[in-house]
């Protein structure tokens, strides 16, 4: 019971300091939070942010191309694995296709084609897109 006097006195004592600084405080003191100027601040920050990611990933894209320095088109047409960190992969360097079997530390060639196994008409798989307008039977709704 005495606890309780002791907060009822206390809230009665406070109330008349809080009524005078609430008085005391104009609205013009307030900040406000989302002002335009500050608004405008954090999108043109977000904007340069963005501006500068996709500039690197274009500076990225460009000079990590060493394997196209030789002028020789080499493509991957087919892997497959042959343990738990080897494989035989079929290459194709311009005109030949090379068998090689590729472990940590080596890349062995395994057998030189004498005729292409993988054409490029068979090495290109279709389009997702295509596929799923085959498989959807409503059709196109576009």
């Amino acid at each position: 019971m005495k606890t309780w006097i002791k907060s009822a006195v206390g809230v009665a004592f406070c109330l008349p300091v809080v009524e005078t600084v609430a008085a005391n405080a104009s609205p013009s003191s307030v900040p406000e939070l989302f002002t335009p100027t500050y608004v405008m601040q954090v999108l043109g920050s977000l904007l340069l942010v963005v501006l500068c990611l996709f500039a690197v990933i274009l500076l990225l894209r460009r000079f990590n191309r060493i394997g196209s320095v030789t002028g020789i088109p080499l493509k991957v047409l087919a892997s497959a694995s042959v343990g738990q960190r080897e494989r035989v992969v079929l290459v194709e360097a311009g005109e030949e296709q090379l068998l090689l079997g590729v472990a940590p530390g080596s890349v062995r060639m395994l057998h030189r084609l004498p005729e292409p196994v993988v054409s490029d008409a068979a090495a290109n798989t279709p389009d997702f897109a295509n596929v799923l307008r085959a498989a959807n039977p409503l059709g196109s709704r576009s």
